[in-house]
């Protein structure tokens, strides 16, 4: 008689399946997984199963960009983690050319898969909104610096936009997931003036580039119309030619 455990033998590979589903099937799939797991004797690992949520829009979009774009997923995160690493040196008092340089790579990774996004909501016939792109492009810069969180952006595994600590609950099912850094002791008051500094310029940066994206797809919008525009010219001309030329010929 085979163990009751080999009812789930492998419960990454369903974690993996799960997320990767289309979003319709997510309830579904998660119930019956549930089901599976209790009947295997995995009681919590079945309760905490049945308690993931079912992903926003959003996050069902980065979650699929993980499996299909799983390079430039990767990109984003190695950016994240060296402007991770270069917000922490410039908060112990190093220089801000690294942040410089990191945060116009993690922006340039980010982009991208936010073109992809839309690419990919357009593509399941999703509304592909300025607002669902907005959010999309938030999770992904959040996710990317964090290292927990990233780990799920990567497994293409997260439950909720970072912002709201959702990527904890998928971390607590999976096996072999690392613990969590413990926080560090309140910083001095020079550091907290560092890091308040830090916020206020992250702020201006993500407000200036929000302000950057915008005027890029204006442009793309101009660019498109001009193109347009100098289509139905290059045809008025071609219709005005024969005109021309039918006009000269009755005349002669």
């Amino acid at each position: 008689m085979s163990p009751r455990l080999a009812v789930v033998p492998e419960l990454e590979s369903e974690l993996d399946d799960l997320f990767g589903r289309p979003l319709s099937e997510f309830t579904s799939a998660r119930n019956e997984l549930a089901r599976r797991l209790k009947k295997a004797g995995q009681d919590e690992a079945a309760a905490r199963i049945q308690a993931l949520k079912k992903p926003s829009v959003p996050v069902w979009a980065v979650n699929q960009l993980a499996r299909s774009r799983p390079d430039d997923v990767q990109e984003l995160i190695a950016a994240g983690e060296r402007l991770r690493k270069a917000q922490e040196a410039a908060f112990r008092g190093g220089g801000t050319d690294a942040v410089r340089e990191a945060t116009g790579a993690e922006r340039t990774a980010a982009r991208k898969l936010i073109r992809l996004a839309h690419e990919l909501l357009e593509a399941e016939g999703r509304p592909a909104t300025r607002a669902a792109t907005d959010r999309i492009g938030s999770l992904l810069r959040a996710a990317a610096v964090d290292p927990g969180a990233a780990e799920l952006l990567a497994a293409g595994q997260l439950t909720e936009e970072v912002e709201s600590t959702g990527f904890g609950a998928v971390a607590g099912i999976a096996p072999k997931r690392p613990a969590r850094a413990k926080p560090r002791p309140k910083a001095d008051a020079e550091r907290q003036r560092r890091e308040q500094e830090h916020r206020r310029l992250q702020a201006r940066a993500e407000q200036l580039d929000r302000r950057a994206a915008e005027a890029e797809e204006r442009a793309e919008r101009a660019d498109q119309a001009a193109a347009e525009a100098g289509s139905k010219a290059e045809a008025a001309r071609a219709a005005a030619n024969e005109a021309a030329a039918a006009a000269e010929a009755a005349r002669d």
